[in-house]
This record gives C-alpha cells, structure tokens and sequence, in this order.
C-alpha cells in the first residue's frame, strides 16, 4: 500500500539538474563574452580618441614649425636689414 500513496523507490518530480547547470554555465560564459567585447571596445574607443588627439597635436606644430621657418627665411636676407644704396 505504500507504493499507491507515492512512498517508494522513486519519487513523483525529479528535476533535470545537470541540463539546468549546463545552461546557467552557458548563460554566465555569453555574459562574460559580451562583457569582455564591451571592455575591448572601450579600449579601442580610447586609443583611437588618443591617436586621434595625438594626431591634430603633431599637425598644429608641425604648422607651427612652418610658419617660424617662412618667417625666418625672410629675416635672412641681407637687404632685408641694410639699405645698400645708401
């Protein structure tokens, strides 16, 4: 009579363990593959921010450098400075 009532060898539910481990293992590794891709993105997106700073940097001193050579070779010359015919 005891096996009518339920009581016995094996019982009413018996949940699926291992499939319900495998998927939270799965759902914690796409967590963690989508938070590392966020983590290289970022650090792409300041390293090309820095290139990019860098970048207009080098090209405002290289203007700079420019224009004092311009100016310096119109101050080299000679009759610049000294009237000769005088």
């Amino acid at each position: 009579m005891p096996d009518a009532i339920g009581y016995g060898s094996s019982p009413a539910f018996q949940p699926n363990t291992s499939n319900a481990r495998a998927n939270q293992v799965a759902e914690q590794a796409e967590a963690f593959k989508t938070k590392r891709s966020e983590a290289a993105a970022e650090i792409a997106q300041r390293q090309a921010s820095f290139s990019t700073s860098r970048a207009e940097f080098l090209s405002q001193q290289a203007e700079q450098l420019e224009d004092r050579a311009e100016t310096r070779q119109l101050e080299n010359g000679v009759g610049v400075k000294v009237n000769i015919l005088a």
